[in-house]
């Protein structure tokens, strides 16, 4: 789990806004990596296990969210990711 001080969840945020708010399939690509390269690039503090095929299934959905052709798909796979999250984080 990532724990973030009050600027770095701002930040974060602040790019969640922008993706939700997007215009266009392109946009929201744009702030998706952005998000996801912000999310990579911060210090976790309690490393999740997961196992593979956990992991694998996480690695289709982000696949799949890239590869939307419109933004209902795009906001279908934003859903499928936060409930993968949610289920992860209560099973551990």
């Amino acid at each position: 789990m990532i724990m973030m001080n009050e600027k770095e969840r701002e930040t974060y945020d602040d790019l969640i806004n922008s993706f939700k708010n997007a215009e266009s399939i392109e946009e929201s690509r744009y702030y998706f990596v952005e998000i996801q390269m912000y999310l990579d690039n911060l210090q976790p503090t309690n490393e999740l296990l997961i196992t593979k095929p956990q992991l694998e299934e996480y690695q289709q959905l982000r696949k799949d969210l890239v590869d939307s052709t419109s933004k209902k798909e795009v906001r279908y796979y934003e859903d499928q990711i936060h409930e993968w999250l949610n289920k992860i984080h209560r099973l551990s």
